[in-house]
């Protein structure tokens, strides 16, 4: 059995943290699923099922937890152990969808360092709004990186295989 994992980027109010999952399986007994959660340098092995729609049930490395769960048009609102968390999850491939029409103008830039996997346009070449150029690979995802506007292609600031920084220009739009 393949292992499925998924980086997260979590809001918590205060701070941001990255969170990988990854499934291992069927939980015991055949309830819920079971996961390894990585964050913070620390892994944790959680198994989870929803016995309403609204109340997560979760073993994490032995301890049994109820987690209340609502979710809201920010993310999610948690209640454990009487605590109440404003969390927003933030896929990465949205997030870097959503930074090159947020990048402004006629630039796209990255938010997240990563690798330049493929140019999908020249210089020169028309687009539209929503158009992809490029794809970006970071956190082991590939994302399309699309125009922010119509217009045409002015330049092209990366090569295919070079790795980019956080907030680097890679096309300019005119």
């Amino acid at each position: 059995m393949s292992m499925a994992s998924r980086t997260y980027e979590l809001n918590l109010g205060d701070g941001e943290i990255l969170v990988t999952v990854t499934q291992l399986g069927v939980g015991i007994g055949g309830l819920g699923q079971r996961y390894r959660v990585e964050m913070g340098g620390e892994s944790l092995d959680v198994e989870g099922s929803w016995p309403t729609a609204d109340v997560l049930s979760l073993l994490v490395d032995g301890l049994s937890f109820e987690a209340g769960l609502v979710a809201d048009d920010d993310g999610w609102q948690v209640e454990v152990m009487g605590t109440h968390h404003a969390v927003a999850v933030i896929d990465p491939r949205r997030k870097a969808l959503k930074m090159s029409e947020s990048s402004g103008g006629g630039v796209v830039k990255t938010l997240m360092p990563g690798r330049i996997v493929r140019i999908l346009v020249e210089e020169g070449a028309e687009v539209a709004k929503g158009d992809a150029l490029l794809v970006v690979e970071a956190m082991k995802m590939e994302n399309e990186m699309r125009a922010p506007r119509d217009g045409v292609v002015k330049g092209i600031r990366v090569a295919v295989d070079d790795l980019v920084e956080a907030g680097s220009v890679l096309v300019e739009l005119k």
